[in-house]
């Protein structure tokens, strides 16, 4: 029989990137996902390789294995508040074709998506989602609950803060610090430090916004 696996939270871009980076290991499970936030589906996440099934009533005991099936770092915040889970259950799903330093960490409940490179000494926190063609330069802190979009470049000696989101195809420059709660928009080039709760965008990359 194959190994449980309950997806808490129904994001269906997020479910593939889990499928896909399942199956880069081989390793076949039997998946619950559970749609506590009621989202409806918008595309399918079908695959070959597993038993899916999508339920918005489920005993969240039953299962010791545990991911995250949303991105955004706000949802993700919210369910693990409102649900109280056993952060220990959480598990890391990760692409075979991660490139990571032996001298860099990762936290626990961890989705990293393919082609993604990080470098020495690189601290991951909990919760953090990293998408395709992302590359993490050395000493750097990305706190817990950030997404990573495709295509980021993000250079050494950069602290991002906990419930940050950089868009896709954003380069930051060696040692940056972004704060917390703060969105960085796709393109943009971010030469100075960035503050917490904000939303900010650019080239070079500047605050527009407060993020409320």
């Amino acid at each position: 029989m194959a190994t449980r696996l309950l997806i808490v939270g129904k994001g269906d871009n997020v479910i593939t990137m889990i499928l896909d980076n399942l199956y880069s290991q081989s390793k076949l499970l039997d998946i619950q996902v559970y749609n506590n936030l009621n989202l409806p589906t918008l595309n399918k996440f079908n695959h070959d390789w597993y038993n899916i099934t999508v339920s918005n009533d489920i005993d969240l005991n039953e299962y010791s294995q545990l991911t995250l099936g949303v991105y955004q770092p706000s949802y993700k915040v919210k369910i693990l508040k409102s649900l109280n889970l056993d952060v220990n259950k959480f598990i890391n799903i990760i692409h075979s074709s991660l490139d990571i330093s032996k001298m860099s960490t990762l936290g626990r409940g961890v989705l990293i998506n393919s082609n993604v490179t990080i470098a020495a000494h690189t601290l991951i926190g909990d919760f953090v989602s990293i998408n395709r063609q992302v590359s993490i330069g050395h000493h750097t802190t990305i706190g817990d609950y950030c997404s990573i979009n495709p295509g980021t470049n993000i250079a050494g000696n950069v602290t991002i803060g906990e419930n940050s989101l950089i868009g896709m195809g954003a380069n930051i420059i060696d040692g940056i610090q972004i704060g917390s709660n703060t969105i960085i928009g796709a393109g943009s080039l971010v030469v100075k430090d960035i503050p917490s709760n904000v939303v900010a965008y650019g080239n070079p990359c500047k605050v527009i916004r407060d993020n409320k």
